[in-house]
């Protein structure tokens, strides 16, 4: 948030009963949200020594959520910072990470990092048309997470690295002639489709599993997954020996399922995509006292962006890394390190056409969710949230999509130019630099293939029609 250091003293404290007049008045001047209304909910800031208030502003609880609102400046006092000033306070003492907000003055909360958003609880989705259309038109849904203050940096990065070394080899970064010519620039696959669960995510879940302390380990762990990240979170959890459940949705890759049953987690299906898996999952750990651990984890985000450092060490004068994006930890990785060691770096990410929810997030700075229709699980997600959007939005060049032939394609020409299995979303950063086109033309280009659990079954179709 913003440094308040310009303002004069002032005290803040919670609002007492004598305080409410004022408040009440105000707000039904000023045409806020009037419900519930209690002296304790409201923050206040006078200036020292004076009894008068400046601003205020409140914590409205609700069944489920909780609310930030009804934030106000005496009109003498505006354009000081006393409202950004009560927006921080307020986002200090919020009782949960993500802090939603109501409002018809979208702009005013952009400048304070919060994002437009249709992903509302639904108490707050029934509150803006049983209360805000009658007091003020143009109400929009906005976020904060507080978590955002928790993103890895790159001195994580390194202790990632660190922690993971003793169990995961480096993935090399090797240079392939074919795709250069093909493409007009110098082009380079990081193989992550050799880890040991064929994925990159692998180092996140090591990285996370092997820095929990023993507390933590013995609660146990529960994840959703498509595959991939269920897989990673099972890893790490094998090696310290830690209770691993993870959510699938049904119909998942069956070659991602065994491996993850085989790495010792407990495996149970729910739902038809993984939106529903994740909402079984999240209820489940509430009930039994797992972790839940989201795919954007700072100890994930930190274990994946190691693979940054490794193509910037192998390859230093790298131009352009462009990544997959499913849930986002990825791509984040890469904006986090590639930006901060090499600021001219180009990160460009990469979206499935028929999952273009955290691309239409990233373009119209506006979460939003979107309809599944691809076969690259890896990339099948429905929604979004705040840490990897905001990521993007501050430091990713760009963001394209790609479709399930483009990958199709994809995926054979690794086959043929590179001797590598790809599965879809690990072909998608190649995919991406077919499209691309003249813009790669004489630059140095990482592709990040990202795992390569392709079922033989997927892998003949996509490979039938050459043979005929």
């Amino acid at each position: 948030m913003t440094d308040e250091t310009a303002l004069p003293s002032h005290t803040i404290a919670p609002a007492t009963p004598d305080d409410m007049p004022f408040i009440s008045d105000t707000v039904m001047r000023l045409r806020l949200d009037g419900e519930w209304l209690e002296p304790r909910q409201f923050i206040v800031i006078r200036r020292q020594g004076s009894d008068d208030i400046v601003a205020f502003g409140r914590i409205k609880p609700y069944r489920e959520t909780h609310e930030l609102g009804s934030v106000a400046v005496l009109e003498e006092e505006r354009g000081r910072g006393w409202g950004r000033l009560v927006v921080r306070e307020l986002i200090h003492r919020f009782p949960q990470d993500e802090v939603f907000i109501t409002t018809d003055l979208p702009e005013y909360f952009e400048r304070l990092a919060f994002l437009r958003t249709d992903i509302l609880p639904q108490e707050l989705a029934d509150k803006i048309s049983r209360v805000c259309d009658s007091l003020r038109s143009g109400v929009v849904g906005m976020v904060y997470d507080r978590n955002i203050q928790e993103r890895p940096t790159l001195a994580d990065v390194y202790r990632a690295r660190h922690t993971i070394e003793p169990y995961l080899k480096r993935t090399p970064l090797v240079h392939n002639p074919y795709l250069s010519q093909l493409l007009g620039c110098q082009a380079y696959l990081k193989l992550e489709n050799l880890q040991p669960i064929g994925v990159f995510k692998v180092r996140g879940g090591v990285n996370l599993a092997a820095s929990l302390p023993k507390k933590e380990r013995r609660r146990g762990i529960i994840g959703a997954s498509t595959g991939n990240h269920g897989q990673s979170l099972a890893y790490g959890a094998r090696l310290v020996g830690m209770r691993c459940v993870i959510a699938v949705p049904r119909r998942s890759n069956p070659l991602k399922v065994e491996a993850i049953r085989a790495l010792g987690a407990e495996v149970a299906v729910h739902g038809r995509n993984f939106e529903e898996a994740r909402a079984w999952a999240e209820g489940f750990a509430r009930r039994e006292g797992l972790g839940y651990v989201h795919h954007i984890n700072p100890q994930l985000v930190a274990g994946v962006a190691t693979i940054s450092l490794e193509i910037l060490e192998d390859l230093p004068d790298v131009d352009v890394i462009i990544a997959p994006i499913g849930g986002g930890s990825g791509a984040s990785g890469h904006c986090i390190v590639a930006k901060a060691l090499r600021p001219d770096v180009q990160v460009i990410g990469v979206q499935a056409e028929g999952a273009p929810a955290v691309y239409r997030s990233w373009k119209d700075r506006r979460l939003q969710q979107a309809p599944i229709d691809t076969f690259a699980e890896g990339l099948a997600t429905g929604s979004t949230s705040f840490l990897p959007v905001r990521t993007f939005i501050d430091h990713l060049d760009d963001m394209l999509l790609v479709s399930d032939d483009e990958m199709r394609e994809a995926i054979a020409l690794l086959l043929r130019a590179a001797r590598q299995l790809a599965e879809p979303a690990g072909a998608a950063a190649t995919a991406a630099a077919l499209k691309l086109g003249e813009r790669l033309k004489g630059k140095k280009v990482a592709l990040i293939l990202s795992g390569g659990n392709l079922p033989t079954e997927d892998l003949r179709r996509i490979l039938s029609p050459r043979r005929r």
